[in-house]
């Protein structure tokens, strides 16, 4: 995660994933001191400086926190988790869901005063669809049109089911035309308008982002309990990208709380006498990617004795401090489409180092005794092993090369910053990388992103398996344009199943998501939702703060 904004982000779809380490903090107040805060202002804190501030050119988390609450989107997500109407007022769609006619809210105006409307609204999307790593969520889309002031008719090639919930997610949120015209390259630098109940006041780099309160909000979604202004005046976002700092800020210093604490800090938070704890298991994925292209691993039977060498529950211990859960499928059971636990351990790998054995020695790669680097034809079997540099991911790595090693890999693993490690990723020099996934809620978005040869990472996309197979691109295809909710389900399952088949990833842990915040915090109706840990979900308006 680079703090200089140098990094292409749009190649790199799996680094909104990688903050473990605490990506975003909720609440405080900058001009506090030793806990003794001011009502009016709250503070958070990233783990890094965002590279952008233009919702259209980024997916990455700590982006997406910080933009949820300056654009408002046609569609929220509900607790029952439906898409309910935002900036929109109402839609209806024809019977093969080919096209969508959505009435947009009236009287809606940017921060910087231009109106929104249908015009504005087509600009933005249109925009969306040529520049946002997400632009594959728009599908077959033909064309938007402005068939009223404030009417927008979508066309799309083939069914497109579940637009309303993708246009849900920031990415497809507003931006002020006018702003951004005007700003040039500097939109998402200098300048940030939407229409949302902060407004963007200044970015000090590597230090941090002020907004203030948007006075004249009233359209909070129906489900919280403040659908009106925020409850401070100022927010301030800092960036504190060490996890022991960031401790000892939640606890007895300048931060109140925060939505991403480090999983080796959860019991210290909720031991402390000042702070208390939110935990939930999250649709929020670990997995290894296994370059399918790159010798050995374009052997399906090396891939598979790698999936049977792995311990999720070790790891679970190990790298995330026994705060996670096994996974055994790329999608997490609690994902809209996910393989049930019990599916995917039958169907999945669970450790077996005896099986892993067998599958290498027919495939031909022996050793003399149990530990040694196996060879065939006088090669190694050596493999080019990457792992972020931070926490879970580093952990991660060490202690997956050990279990690789028990069944005679050599696994050489280089524990990388980002940046570099997404260039040697994209430039298919790995074996195998650690790599997460964020928001991983449905399982379409989780198995398109992360497998689909349309995302391949060297042409920009976030596939770090390089996998190409025509067959498993139909199945998600079909079930990108499948109208019936079972069918849909059942195409996922299949797409999951066939994973497992020809092992692209191997499934590893899931996140459970923290919040960490002081006794004075007030939470409920923001951590009432399923979804909170999505940055889409990011209700700053629901949070409140009393200090008397």
């Amino acid at each position: 995660m680079e703090p200089d904004g140098n990094m292409q982000f749009n190649r790199r779809e799996l680094i909104s994933a990688l903050s473990a380490g605490g990506v975003l903090a909720l609440a405080g107040c900058a001009d506090q001191a030793d806990g003794d805060g001011n009502d009016e202002i709250f503070v958070d804190a990233l783990d890094s400086d965002p590279g952008t501030l233009d919702l259209h050119e980024t997916n990455r988390v700590p982006e997406s926190m910080c933009l949820t609450p300056v654009h408002e989107r046609l569609f929220t997500i509900d607790p029952d988790l439906e898409p309910q109407p935002w900036l929109a007022t109402e839609y209806e769609t024809n019977d093969d869901e080919t096209e969508y006619v959505i009435q947009l809210e009236e009287g809606v105006e940017f921060h910087d005063g231009t109106e929104f409307n249908a015009d504005v609204a087509k600009w933005n999307l249109e925009r969306a669809e040529e520049n946002s790593p997400d632009a594959w969520q728009f599908g077959t889309l033909e064309e938007i049109d402005a068939t009223g002031d404030y009417e927008l008719t979508f066309h799309f090639e083939e069914p497109h089911p579940l637009f309303p919930q993708y246009l849900a997610n920031v990415q497809m949120g507003f931006a002020s035309r006018e702003a951004v015209e005007a700003a040039g390259d500097d939109y998402g630098q200098e300048e940030v308008v939407g229409t949302g109940p902060l407004v963007f006041e200044e970015w000090v780099r590597d230090d941090e982002i002020v907004y203030s309160r948007n006075e004249d909000y009233d359209r909070g979604p129906d489900f919280l309990s403040n659908d009106g202004p925020i409850n401070f005046e100022e927010y301030h976002v800092r960036i504190v990208p060490e996890p022991t700092t960031l401790l000892n800020e939640v606890t007895v210093g300048n931060v109140d709380g925060s939505m991403m604490i480090a999983a080796s800090d959860a019991e210290d938070v909720e031991a402390h006498d000042n702070t208390q704890l939110e935990r939930v298991d999250d649709a929020h994925p670990t997995f290894l990617s296994i370059n399918v292209e790159a010798e050995p691993t374009d052997e399906v039977e090396v891939r598979q004795a790698m999936a049977y060498a792995v311990d999720q529950e070790a790891i679970v211990n190990a790298a995330f401090h026994g705060e996670g859960y096994p996974i055994y499928s790329l999608c997490p059971p609690m994902a809209v489409g996910g393989l049930d636990e019990a599916t995917a351990r039958e169907t999945g790998y669970e450790q077996d180092l005896d099986t892993a054995r067998e599958l290498l020695d027919d495939a031909g790669w022996e050793n003399d005794e149990e530990g040694e680097v196996r060879t065939r034809n006088g090669d190694d079997l050596s493999v080019s092993f990457f792992a972020f540099e931070m926490e879970p991911y580093s952990s991660i790595g060490e202690v997956t090369q050990d279990m690789l090693s028990q069944v005679g890999f050599e696994a050489n693993l280089e524990i990388l910053e980002s940046g570099t490690l997404y260039d040697r990723v994209e430039g298919g020099e790995h074996n195998l990388v650690t790599m997460a996934l964020s928001g991983g809620y449905i399982a379409n978005n989780t198995l398109a992103s992360t497998l689909h040869s349309q995302n391949y990472a060297p042409d920009g996309g976030s596939n770090y398996s390089l996998y190409q197979s025509d067959e498993y691109d139909e199945i998600i295809d079909q079930a990108e344009v499948e109208p019936d909710d079972a069918e849909r389900e059942a195409l996922l399952h299949e797409a999951q199943e066939h994973i497992l088949e020809e092992v692209p990833v191997v499934p590893l842990v899931g996140f459970v998501k923290f919040y960490a915040a002081k006794n004075e915090i007030s939470v409920d109706a923001w951590t009432d939702h399923p979804w909170w840990p999505s940055p889409d979900q990011y209700n700053l308006h629901a949070v409140d703060v009393d200090r008397s």
